[in-house]
């Protein structure tokens, strides 16, 4: 089973991934939420945090994944074209789900 340090670090390494890859998007209302949530996780690396933490900021992510306006919704255009740079958002966004998903995973499993 994986450690849920190791686990916060994978998430970390991809919310990181996907901020630099919204960030040529500067027009995107995303890119608040995902800097929080890099922001977060960062804290959290850096304290002893409760499993209950590392639970929120799982959930948090993956809140904005479903239903409409949700982040699958979100589509990197400009005048017609994908924006330049924003090529692997999808691969970067399914490898944050997954993360977060991990993590819930995990918490369901200890809970359980």
């Amino acid at each position: 089973m994986t450690n849920p340090h190791t686990q916060l670090n994978e998430l970390i390494a991809h919310l990181a991934a996907l901020n630099e890859i919204l960030a040529h998007d500067p027009d995107s209302h995303w890119g608040a939420h995902w800097r929080n949530c890099l922001a977060t996780a960062r804290a959290l690396a850096g304290s002893r945090y409760e499993a209950d933490e590392l639970t929120g900021l799982a959930c948090s992510v993956m809140s904005v994944y479903g239903g409409m306006g949700s982040f699958n919704d979100y589509a990197p255009w400009q005048n017609g074209r994908l924006i330049t740079g924003m090529e692997s958002l999808d691969e970067a966004s399914n490898r944050v789900y997954m993360a977060a998903r991990a993590i819930r995973l995990r918490d369901a499993k200890d809970v359980g």
